[in-house]
């Protein structure tokens, strides 16, 4: 009898604890969709912008592909110069591919919703 009277305490306590970590779980995962919803929004404002960071980084991709093909490949070799253009690697050939793809998709998207 003893022992009932000490487990009731110790289980009505590990079921307010359990409780409280799902109210906190609830809170958290509707704080993250608020984030996500946040940012969802400021994407669709920024998106389109000439100086958004996609923008930007799609302008240097372009220029890093103008300078390793036309440059290197074309007008070097036309005016006797061997130039050379350093590949890509670690997280900038990472960000590279993250826009290009970005914008192919994103290219892709526009040409099905017409």
């Amino acid at each position: 009898m003893i022992w009932l009277s000490l487990i009731a305490p110790i289980l009505n306590g590990l079921v307010t604890a359990y409780n409280k970590s799902k109210d906190v779980t609830i809170a958290t995962v509707q704080a993250s969709v608020g984030i996500a919803t946040a940012q969802a929004q400021y994407m669709t404002a920024v998106l389109g912008h000439p100086l958004s960071p996609a923008s930007i980084c799609c302008y240097a991709l372009a220029i890093w592909f103008f300078k390793a093909v036309a440059c290197d490949k074309v007008i070097g070799p036309a005016l006797g110069y061997a130039w050379t253009t350093d590949a890509l690697t670690g997280g900038t050939k990472e960000m590279a591919m993250i826009v290009a793809s970005g914008m192919f998709f994103s290219g892709i998207a526009n040409i099905l919703k017409r």
